[in-house]
């Protein structure tokens, strides 16, 4: 009998699991409590002692997400076994109810214990405490569970401060989390902020606080509105299911949310990819927005209940601030029968706190909620643009009255446009948070730079803040510059276009919005060309010139350019190491001053250039040699290279023009966290190819790279490149060295070696976002050189494939810049023909994409 009863079981519990639909929980539940309550009764006939002894001296209460009636087939089943008077839960008594359970498939949380024995354990274990608040009579004597519900009430009451405290301790420790980047990057769907541990705490407090028994107590209380309320319930049930759904697709676990279960979850709930965006960043999006909406609901809860409860001291007095608005203990009090209900006085109010450095009260938080509806008519009204951009100028650089105002959701009710990108995520390595986070973290960023926090890490941040009258147009750009991702691809551009209706609505003067217009369009100008372009690209530079229009626009984009990657992700802050943004600022100042270079400009340069080099070599040339010297080097790499470098290549020259056994020399020079390795040689059939070859063989991060050939047939190689993470502090330069020298003896199969190097390389995981290779080739950027665009998966031997198929089809490389775009690698390439001609012919054009898409995307074993 009890054997079909479990098999019987085993199937509702794999139904509900196959299932997991909305009503699953319940469903599970119920299906639970009915076993119970009958295995339960089912012992009372068959126990060896008086059945109405046993049944008043015995309770069964659920615990944990059973005790709240959320329970999912994963969760292990936790009841609580009481036992009162001389009665002690036998063995066989307690197999009656288990058995049967564990047979259907659950994992059974069982404590047996006398009423006395628990509740000493209670007042000292204060987990134990906080899971009994949440116990749920099943069956048995309903008066032991109300004796225990009355001994709860009596431990409240002899220490709720000790308890709340506790709780409210909890809250800011999970709030700290948040300056961990995995709490962003795979968050914890009960230990985040936001998470389940945050409803659960809410629930146990409103107990502790004043006996509500549920959620829908504390709207009774004050505590909560039905808004919030609702809000939380509806979260609770979904991370539960997602908490479940976790459990049935990775075999248990913690309810982490990692890159690999985020993608089995989209799938799994059927999220559809839709223009731009993968299934996984729907989901995620879904996720970040319970997490913010929970824990704002959190804040407020604490703030309101602190207050309740700790009222300020009787003695501190009022000050007035203003018609209707005064001050106390750090937080604003309104008179709502003299503080005008008006869209420009609520924003108004929020001026006011960050100008103070307050909070509200509780009172002026019910007037704020009572009356937000009012942004909804604001379109166009100057009080509010007025209230609105001095709220940005005023508050401090953590945010915390412009947070609240976007917490609340008035900003997007300002800007509706906003609201599409709530919670949005990009589903990469490169991206930390999502898009409302990172835009407010964009604008304290800046805040940060003009507060003079960089002075001492990038001292010309600061100079160039210093020299900005009002930035207020800069703080309105950062928080709303990645705003165009709504629409997918090209956000840039998509967001430049976006700003002009919400500059009529804010009521932006045209000169305003032409203003934040610009830097929203072109927040990525700067980045892009100096990472993917060569800064010897004079037309590059005069587009970039022209784009910009004037240095205050320049100063803006810099410092915008800045914030934004230094709080996109630690990859963004890498690539912005590695780029020479400073040095394409410089370049493109000096055009906006001084305007387009003539001829006579460019040769006056040149003889500055050479002055300097001649004073650092001193006595080690004369005048003759290095002009004889000059006339082999092209004007591209006169104006590349620092006079310091210059100097540097000629005392390598002399060094190889010396030797009569060495095919090359090099110089390796530490730059920072990088090195860049010069290598100087008679020309060398595909020497660039093969020394890309060598330096993978050593998982060396090659950043970018310059090719340079002189008049008298020397042939320059400068890398920009860096060592694998775990390498010994010294790296072994002359093993590289030493296996060139082995290639050029044709003691080294190159192709074999990176092959096999490859396999030998531990599996990494697999790219997050998997797009195709793309290969492009632009011939209208430049008048002297093709650029080739490559975007692809990383992989071993990237770089050597590229130059080794180009060098096949007779292309010179003389510029390369590697970047990561997102979390693609991203090579350009200023080539030419073998007779330097640009890359034209629509046959050979189409062979490179070929050629390059096959081998990107291909076998390693092609090598």
């Amino acid at each position: 009998m009890m054997t079909s009863i479990s098999e019987s079981l085993r199937k509702q519990r794999e139904q509900i699991l196959s299932d997991m639909d909305e009503d699953a929980l319940g469903r599970h539940t119920s299906l639970l409590e009915v076993a119970v309550i009958s295995f339960y009764n089912r012992l009372v006939n068959q126990v060896d002692i008086d059945s109405d002894e046993f049944r008043s001296g015995t309770a069964v209460l659920t615990k944990s997400t059973f005790g709240k009636g959320l329970i999912d087939p994963t969760d292990p089943v936790s009841l609580l076994l009481l036992a009162d008077g001389s009665l002690e839960w036998k063995r066989e008594w307690v197999e009656e109810i288990v058995s049967p359970l564990q047979d259907g498939g659950w994992v059974v949380d069982l404590d047996t214990v006398h009423m006395e024995e628990l509740l000493s354990r209670a007042e000292k274990d204060f987990p134990l405490f906080f899971q009994l608040l949440d116990a749920r009579f099943l069956s048995g004597n309903r008066s032991m569970a109300d004796r225990l519900d009355d001994a709860l009430d009596e431990l409240i009451s002899s220490r709720p401060q000790e308890y709340l405290d506790h709780l409210h301790q909890q809250f800011r420790e999970r709030q700290q989390r948040l300056e961990d980047d995995q709490s962003w990057f795979e968050p914890d769907l009960e230990q985040n902020p936001g998470g389940l541990q945050e409803i659960s705490s809410i629930r146990l407090a409103c107990r502790i606080a004043d006996q509500s028994r549920s959620l829908e107590d504390s709207i009774f209380n004050g505590h909560l509105n039905r808004r919030e309320v609702d809000f939380l319930q509806q979260a609770e049930k979904k991370f539960v299911r997602l908490v479940s759904l976790l459990r049935t697709i990775t075999s248990g676990g913690p309810g982490v949310l990692t890159f690999e279960r985020q993608e089995l979850l989209a799938e799994k709930l059927g999220y559809a990819s839709r223009a731009g965006f993968l299934p996984v960043e729907g989901l995620m999006q879904n996720v970040f927005q319970l997490f913010h909406g929970v824990s704002f609901i959190a804040g407020e809860f604490w703030d309101h209940l602190l207050e309740t409860r700790h009222p300020s001291e009787e003695e501190i007095d009022f000050a007035s601030v203003e018609e209707g608005v005064l001050l106390r203990g750090g937080k604003l009090y309104l008179d709502a029968d003299r503080y005008p209900v008006t869209p420009g006085s609520l924003v108004h109010l929020f001026t006011l706190a960050a100008r103070n450095g307050a909070g509200f009260s509780n009172g002026a938080r019910e007037w704020i909620e009572h009356n937000r509806n009012v942004l909804d008519s604001a379109s166009g009204d100057a009080r509010v643009k007025e209230e609105l951009l001095e709220l940005v100028r005023s508050d401090k650089p953590h945010l915390p009255i412009v947070r609240r105002f976007y917490d609340q959701g008035l900003l997007t009710s300002l800007i509706p446009e906003l609201s599409t990108i709530h919670g949005l995520v990009q589903h990469d390595a490169f991206h930390l948070y999502p898009l409302h986070e990172h835009h407010l973290r964009v604008l304290s960023e800046l805040k940060k730079i003009f507060a003079g926090h960089y002075a001492e890490r990038e001292p010309r941040l600061s100079e160039i803040a210093r020299n900005i009258g009002d930035p207020v147009w800069l703080f309105l750009a950062g928080m709303l510059h990645d705003i165009g991702k709504s629409s997918g691809r090209d956000h840039a551009l998509h967001g430049g276009e976006m700003i002009p209706v919400i500059a009529q609505r804010l009521g932006l003067s045209p000169e305003e919005s032409d203003t934040v217009q610009f830097l929203v369009a072109q927040h990525l100008l700067l980045l892009n060309n100096a990472s993917m372009r060569d800064l010897a690209d004079e037309q590059m530079l005069s587009h970039c010139a022209l784009t910009v229009g004037n240095p205050v626009r320049l100063d803006l984009l810099m410092l915008l350019s800045c914030a934004d990657m230094m709080v996109t992700g630690p990859k963004a802050v890498q690539i912005w190491k590695d780029s020479p943004v400073w040095r394409l600022y410089d370049l493109v100042g000096q055009l906006l001053e001084k305007g387009e270079p003539s001829p006579e400009v460019l040769a006056e340069r040149i003889e500055q250039v050479k002055f300097q080099v001649e004073e650092e070599l001193g006595e080690l040339i004369s005048t003759r040699e290095l002009e004889d010297y000059f006339e082999q080097l092209s004007p591209r790499y006169l104006l590349s290279m620092s006079p310091e470098a210059i100097a540097a290549h000629l005392r390598l020259t002399w060094q190889l023009q010396a030797s009569e056994e060495d095919p090359f020399v090099w110089e390796v020079t530490p730059r920072e966290d990088m090195y860049e390795l010069t290598l100087l040689s008679w020309e060398i059939p595909a020497w660039i190819v093969r020394t890309t070859g060598v330096l993978t063989l050593y998982d060396l991060n090659i950043i970018g790279a310059q090719v340079f050939t002189m008049n008298n047939g020397l042939l320059l190689l400068v890398f920009q490149c860096r060592p694998p993470e775990k390498v010994e502090k010294e790296f072994q330069w002359k093993v590289i060295h030493d296996d060139l020298v082995r290639l050029l003896q044709g003691k080294m199969a190159l192709d074999y070696r990176i092959a096999a190097h490859a396999v030998k390389l531990e599996e990494h995981p697999a790219s997050l976002r998997t797009t195709s290779s793309q290969v492009r080739i632009d011939n209208e950027s430049s008048d002297l050189y093709s650029i080739l665009e490559v975007y692809a998966q990383d992989r071993v031997g990237f770089l050597y494939t590229i130059s080794r198929t180009l060098y096949e089809m007779q292309i010179r490389i003389y510029v390369a810049k590697i970047t990561t775009k997102v979390d693609q690698v991203a090579d350009v390439f200023y080539i030419r023909t073998h007779d330097g001609q640009k890359v034209t012919d629509p046959e050979q054009v189409q062979e490179i994409k070929n050629a390059l898409c096959f081998w990107l995307e291909g076998p390693l074993e092609g090598l």
